[in-house]
């Protein structure tokens, strides 16, 4: 039987947290090269669908458009085109077509007749700029160019002059183009930086969740600065930094790690009436990694209340669906340096927790980074058990190396953050001193370690009777 829990949070994804980030902004230096550029598309939606878009900026829509040969399912840089009620003036009789806005474009499920497209990250221009300046050039109007642009859907042929022309059309089409270009998944040129930056951003995303975040929690967090970011991801936010508490465990990892490397803290609470989350976000990285070594990334979910901690091991495999030798050499060399966890407290007949391993292994598919935060990245959740014991099979049979395709028992994310959340994962009882062995564990071994502290004492679901446990902590 297979052991999969199903994706019951999945449809909560998109857009879920899409108010968390607005737009880097690039240098001028940043646009692609003719040879880079981006997935083009040409959507006609009408009237009322543009209304909608008009109306919230930052909300995902999705809806159906006549063309269904998209060659791959990745993200387009979208130029939406004004239905005809809205190309120029009312007494005149023809007006040239014109463009509405620009926004990001994926496509999704195939219907009988049609395509599922999914818009979001919509930039409305200040006027309406007419769409023939995507095939003329100094007045002169290149006819096999606007024959081949398609009436609905991805722009196959040409679509390096039309990217070319779109940016030099007006100049607030030129500074929209720049807000939408580092949201689209570009895959070239991924730095180890940059996928370090991914992880990051997956495991804050999924401890706000377990936090008790709601989609528009992260409001006041305004923008990500990837020059800011440095080596964290976290540094990269505009919210309000954190000066460390030593004399309780607020700003303890902080203190704890200061000469390392680059140790960044930040502080999420919601201060509108009830309280209904405080968490504290510290990203610690080695000087090592900070000055250009490879490293890779271990995520951390500590709960005060019930002294509660889970573990997200980011791994990558290879083209060859393989995880590397290094990568499981490293999480040996992990375990080995990590104190020993103190023994559950005996269960009581309310406790139904499925797992007392802290440890879980986050295995990607190859995502490129992007530098908004609206859903976590593709993959699975596997228990670390589940993976030592294919560890086991393997090398007693001689296999080159560990392939994903053996593992099954696993979680999407938000399902995972959900159990986490109910106290159905993790290890109890568990002491900040020891939590704080574990990251130092992590930072001698791969390098970098983000670590929630979540300070929320609110009930939660029926996985460890932690409403009743948490009554009796002073």
């Amino acid at each position: 039987m297979r052991a999969t829990i199903p994706g019951a949070w999945l449809g909560m994804v998109a857009g879920d947290l899409g108010e968390w980030m607005a737009f880097a902004q690039p240098r001028r230096g940043d646009f692609p090269s003719s040879a880079r550029s981006p997935r083009l598309a040409i959507l006609r939606p009408d009237h009322g669908f543009l209304r909608l878009l008009g109306g919230d900026l930052t909300k995902e829509r999705s809806y159906s458009q006549p063309c269904r040969d998209w060659p791959e399912v990745k993200s387009h840089l979208a130029i939406l085109l004004a239905p005809a009620d809205q190309q120029g003036d009312e007494g005149a009789r023809e007006q040239p077509e014109r463009i509405w806005g620009l926004g990001i474009v994926r496509p999704a499920r195939e219907t009988d007749r049609d395509r599922k497209v999914v818009v979001t990250r919509v930039r409305r221009l200040r006027d309406l700029v007419p769409f023939s300046g995507l095939w003329r050039a100094d007045g002169e109007r290149d006819g096999a160019l606007a024959r081949s642009l398609p009436e609905s859907g991805p722009v196959t042929v040409g679509a390096d002059v039309v990217f070319a022309k779109l940016r030099r059309i007006s100049p607030d089409v030129e500074r929209e183009v720049q807000r939408l270009l580092p949201l689209l998944d570009d895959g070239e040129g991924w730095s180890d930086r940059e996928l370090r930056w991914r992880d990051e951003r997956d495991a804050l995303l999924l401890f706000a969740k377990m936090a008790g975040l709601t989609p528009n929690d992260f409001a006041s967090v305004r923008g990500w600065d990837g020059k800011a970011a440095r080596a964290s991801f976290l540094s990269g936010l505009t919210g309000t930094a954190v000066q460390p508490m030593f004399d309780d465990i607020r700003g303890q990892a902080a203190e704890r790690f200061k000469g390392v490397g680059e140790t960044v803290v930040q502080a999420f609470a919601n201060g509108k009436g009830r309280q209904r989350y405080d968490f504290e976000a510290t990203s610690i990285t080695d000087r090592w990694v900070v000055d250009g070594g490879e490293g890779s990334l271990d995520a951390y979910y500590y709960h005060v209340a019930t002294r509660t901690l889970v573990v997200l091991r980011y791994l990558s495999p290879g083209p060859n669906g393989l995880l590397s030798s290094d990568a499981r050499h490293s999480l040996d060399d992990f375990l080995g340096r990590v104190h020993r966890l103190p023994r559950p407290a005996p269960r009581s007949a309310d406790d139904y927790g499925l797992l007392n391993d802290p440890l879980f292994l986050r295995v990607h598919e190859q995502v490129p980074f992007t530098a908004t935060l609206h859903r976590t990245s593709a993959g699975a959740i596997y228990p670390y058990e589940q993976i030592a014991a294919a560890v086991s099979t393997g090398t007693a049979r001689g296999l080159p190396g560990l392939s994903t395709d053996v593992l099954t028992r696993h979680l999407v994310p938000t399902d995972f953050a959900r159990l986490v959340r109910d106290g159905w994962f993790g290890a109890r009882d568990v002491s900040f001193e020891v939590a704080l062995d574990w990251v130092e564990a992590t930072v001698e071994t791969v390098g970098v370690a983000l670590m929630v502290v979540d300070f929320s004492g609110r009930p939660r679901g029926n996985g460890s009777g932690i409403g009743m446990r948490a009554q009796g902590i002073t």
